[in-house]
C-alpha cells in the first residue's frame, strides 16, 4: 500500500515497531514480576532477548556492536570462572556458572542495544510502559502490606507457618526491582522535563520502600540520591570514589576483618543493630579467613557454598559473638559482591571484575547532560549498594534485574531532543 493510499491514523501514527513492542512489554512487566515471582525475571530478559533477536538479528548485532569491548571483559570474567573449575571444590557448578554468566551478558547486551537503538516515539510508550508498571508494584506492596499479604497467602499459596517466620521480608527482592526500575523511569521524566512527576515518583516509591524490611533498598536509595546529587557537579570524582570503594572492600577489607572479639564489641556498642548486620559481619570475618586461605586463586566461582566451614555454627566457631544459635558462618554466599569476586575468583577475577565496574561507571561520568550523567550513576550507586549489602553476585534474577535497568536507562536517560516523540 502506498502513502497516499494509506489510512490517515496509520500515516500520521504508524504501528510501532515489534523491538519497540516487546521493550514496553518487558517494562510492564518486571517491576510486578519482582514482588510475585522475582526469579522469573532471568526468564523475562532470555524471552525479550529471543524476541529482540527474532525480529532480526542483524539489527540486534547491529546494535550492540558498540559494546564489544564490553563483550569482552565479560567474557574475561566467564573465561577465568570456568578455569577456576580446575580447583573448585564444586567443579560442575563453577563451569556452569560461568557459561551462564556469558550468556546472560550476551543477552543483556542485546536488550541494552536495541533498548538504545529506539526513536523517539518507542522511547514515550517504553517511559508509559514502565511507569503502569511500577504503579502495579506499588499497588500490589501495599496490598501485601495492609491486606495481610493476601496476594501471598491467598493467590500464591505461601504457607501460614513459612509466612509467619518470613514476613513482609519475602518482598525484600521485589523491594528491590522496584527501586531499580524507577531510575529509569525517573530518568525518562526528567528527560522530558515533567518535574512534578519525577518528584511524585521518587516519593511514593521512597515512601513504600521505608515501610519494608528491607534495610539494604533503604541505605540504596539514600546512597543513590546522595551519589546523583553528587555527580551534577562531581561526576568523574562520583564515579572514582564508588570504583575506589569497591576495591578497597575486595583488596583491603580482607586484611582488616574484625575478630569474633571485635564484632561483639560493636554489637554492644551499638545496641540498635539489627541481628541480620551482626550476622554480615560475620560472615565477612568468616570470607575473610578462607580469602586467607587461597588469596591468589581463590575458591572457584559460585564456589562459596561449598567453602569447607560454611555450614558452621556461629555459636561454635565464633563464641564471643552473642546471635542466634541456628545462624551459619556462610550460609549460601557471602552477601558481598566485592567479598564474593575475591573469595571465589582471587586476585585475577577480582581486577577483571573491577575492570568491568571500571568500564560501566567511567562513560556515563563523561556525558555531557547533566541530569543524564547524575541519573546513570545514581543508579549505580543503588544497584552497588544492593550488591555489596544483599545477593550472590552471580544470582541470575540479580543479574538480570541489572541488565534490563540499565537497558531501560539507556533510552530513556537520553536527552530531551532525542527522547521527544
Amino acid at each position: 500500500m502506498s502513502p497516499a493510499a494509506a489510512p490517515l491514523g496509520e500515516a500520521i501514527h504508524p504501528a510501532p515497531a515489534a523491538p519497540g513492542v516487546a521493550l514496553a512489554l518487558a517494562a510492564l512487566i518486571a517491576p510486578s514480576l519482582g514482588v510475585l515471582a522475582p526469579i522469573g525475571i532471568a526468564a523475562l530478559l532470555a524471552l525479550l532477548a529471543a524476541a529482540l533477536l527474532a525480529s532480526g538479528w542483524r539489527d540486534s548485532v547491529a546494535a550492540a556492536r558498540s559494546q564489544v569491548g564490553f563483550l569482552a571483559l565479560l567474557a574475561a570474567v566467564s573465561a577465568w570462572g570456568a578455569i577456576s573449575a580446575l580447583w573448585s571444590p564444586v567443579p560442575a557448578h563453577s563451569l556452569l556458572e560461568s557459561a551462564r554468566f556469558l550468556l546472560l551478558g550476551v543477552g543483556g547486551l542485546v536488550v541494552f542495544g536495541r533498548a538504545a537503538a529506539l526513536d523517539g516515539r518507542e522511547a514515550t510508550h517504553l517511559l508509559y510502559a514502565l511507569l503502569a508498571g511500577i504503579a502495579l508494584a506499588l499497588l500490589l506492596l501495599q496490598i501485601e502490606l495492609r491486606g495481610n499479604e493476601a496476594i501471598a497467602r491467598r493467590i500464591l499459596g505461601v504457607p501460614v507457618d513459612r509466612f509467619a517466620l518470613v514476613g513482609v521480608g519475602r518482598y525484600d527482592r521485589g523491594v528491590t526491582v522496584l527501586l531499580l526500575m524507577a531510575w529509569p523511569a525517573a530518568a525518562g521524566l526528567a528527560a522530558r522535563r515533567h518535574w512534578f512527576g519525577a518528584a511524585l515518583l521518587a516519593l511514593a516509591v521512597g515512601a513504600t520502600v521505608a515501610e519494608f524490611v528491607s534495610r539494604a533498598s533503604i541505605l540504596a536509595l539514600a546512597i543513590g540520591v546522595g551519589a546523583m546529587v553528587f555527580a551534577l557537579r562531581l561526576p568523574r570524582l562520583t564515579a572514582a570514589g564508588m570504583l575506589g570503594a569497591v576495591a578497597l572492600i575486595a583488596l583491603v577489607f580482607p586484611l582488616a576483618a574484625p575478630d569474633g572479639a571485635g564484632i561483639e564489641r560493636i554489637r554492644t556498642g551499638w545496641p540498635s543493630l539489627r541481628e541480620s548486620a551482626v550476622h554480615r559481619l560475620v560472615i565477612w570475618r568468616f570470607v575473610a579467613e578462607r580469602i586467607g586461605d587461597r588469596p591468589v586463586l581463590g575458591w572457584g566461582m559460585d564456589a562459596a557454598r561449598a567453602v569447607p566451614g560454611g555450614k558452621d555454627l556461629i555459636n561454635d566457631r565464633y563464641p564471643e559473638v552473642t546471635i542466634n544459635d541456628r545462624a551459619e558462618a556462610l550460609p549460601l554466599h557471602p552477601h558481598d559482591a566485592a567479598l564474593q569476586w575475591r573469595l571465589e575468583l582471587g586476585l585475577p577475577g577480582t581486577l577483571l571484575a573491577l575492570a568491568v565496574l571500571a568500564r560501566l561507571l567511567w562513560p556515563p561520568a563523561l556525558l555531557h547532560g547533566v541530569w543524564q550523567r547524575a541519573l546513570i550513576l545514581g543508579y549505580a550507586a543503588s544497584a552497588l549498594t544492593v550488591a555489596l549489602l544483599s545477593f550472590g553476585a552471580w544470582q541470575a534474577w540479580w543479574l538480570s534485574t541489572l541488565w534490563l535497568g540499565a537497558a531501560l536507562l539507556a533510552r530513556l536517560g537520553q536527552d530531551r531532543e532525542s527522547a521527544a516523540p
